[in-house]
């Protein structure tokens, strides 16, 4: 699917891939200081994160169904890129949903920024897959598509 010649995934999945670091920084800084300004930014870098995500998630659903049969390869590799990041996703989206769920938005623990360590690096190694996809495969440029 194209938007005026440009993915609507390649161009959402910016937003996930640089808020949800953004949340881990703010929130670690919010731990450090108990600046409650960190806590509040990094709140709202994870809402925008996983709004980004799950719009990203959508439209890349539709470039998976469009990946020809004669491809295997490629389709290996989005069916284990969509897998970790929706993984990585559904995890940040259950961080949202708890700390929505709060009255008041509460300082980050070390076993919350520990599992964000780990999301995140979850997240670098499906948004590689992600990035093979174009660059090797070619998948979602003018080119092939």
């Amino acid at each position: 699917m194209k938007l005026n010649y440009h993915p609507p995934h390649l161009i959402l999945v910016h937003f996930p891939a640089a808020l949800l670091p953004m949340d881990w920084v703010c929130a670690a800084l919010g731990w450090y200081t108990h600046n409650p300004t960190f806590t509040a930014a990094a709140y709202y870098a994870l809402a925008g994160g996983v709004a980004g995500g799950w719009l990203a998630v959508a439209f890349g659903f539709m470039d998976l169904l469009r990946i020809p049969a004669e491809r295997p390869a490629a389709q290996r590799t989005a069916l284990l890129h969509a897998g970790i990041n929706t993984g990585v996703l559904i995890g940040y989206s259950v961080l949202f949903f708890l700390q929505w769920r709060q009255p008041m938005l509460a300082t980050a623990t070390v076993p919350v920024l520990l599992l964000k360590t780990g999301l995140l690096l979850a997240l670098v190694a499906g948004n590689y897959l992600g990035a093979q996809l174009v660059l090797k495969y070619r998948l979602g440029t003018i080119d092939n598509d």
